[in-house]
């Protein structure tokens, strides 16, 4: 099945019960596997140009399944903002007691709900498909190293030049010739702090990008 094949048949299949009964794990792994095999042999190529809930979709499909994403190299990760939310809910928690007032934000609290998932989350690592100001189609994909206390953020295609916003702020740009960086986690608390009802995630693309 060429990509062309796989566009025109995903809405039926996805959009359908046997969508439904993939997200609940219902079906067996060797058929859920049978399906997407054609997404799981090109993923990116083909996730970035997917609609925004067909990409929603998939990711959580293969986090229920994630043996069959390992057949193909493919690893997901955690969603990007509920992951994000529980680590500054990790460093609310760590943080030595006469500094817990200068990090407590709402936001961290009233989220704590929607970190409540089917799949295991993690404060180390995240990520998710995101539209532009543009139009265009980018995956973020976030890390965390304790040892360096750094929050590695990347992103797909690379040779997008992006801004990353996080509620309102410039975090940092990525291009083909950055296509990662690291922002210190103390810093990116801080941003994070602005946050009052969640973590609100801004792609825009430069004017004079790719000029």
């Amino acid at each position: 099945m060429n990509s062309d094949e796989l566009f025109e048949k995903l809405p039926k299949l996805l959009f359908s019960g046997f969508r439904n009964q993939m997200l609940l794990g219902r079906v067996r792994a060797e058929t859920v596997q049978l399906v997407l095999e054609p997404l799981l042999l090109n993923f990116y190529e083909i996730m970035l140009r997917l609609p925004t809930q067909l990409q929603t979709d998939f990711e959580n499909i293969l986090r229920i399944y994630p043996e069959i994403a390992q057949r193909f190299n493919v690893r997901i990760k955690p969603p990007f903002e509920e992951s994000l939310l529980r680590f500054a809910k990790y460093r609310l928690d760590n943080a030595p007691a006469y500094t817990r007032k200068e990090l407590d934000f709402p936001m961290v609290a009233e989220a704590q709900e929607m970190l409540e998932s089917p799949y295991e989350l993690s404060v180390q690592e995240g990520q998710g498909f995101f539209t532009t100001d543009k139009g265009n189609s980018v995956y973020l994909e976030f890390s965390y190293s304790e040892k360096d206390d750094l929050i590695v953020i990347g992103h797909q295609p690379r040779h997008l030049e992006i801004e990353i916003h996080f509620c309102g702020m410039q975090i940092l740009t990525l291009n083909r010739e950055r296509p990662e960086q690291s922002v210190p986690a103390v810093v990116f608390i801080e941003i994070l702090q602005r946050c009052v009802h969640g973590v609100d995630v801004t792609i825009r693309e430069p004017e004079n990008a790719n000029a």
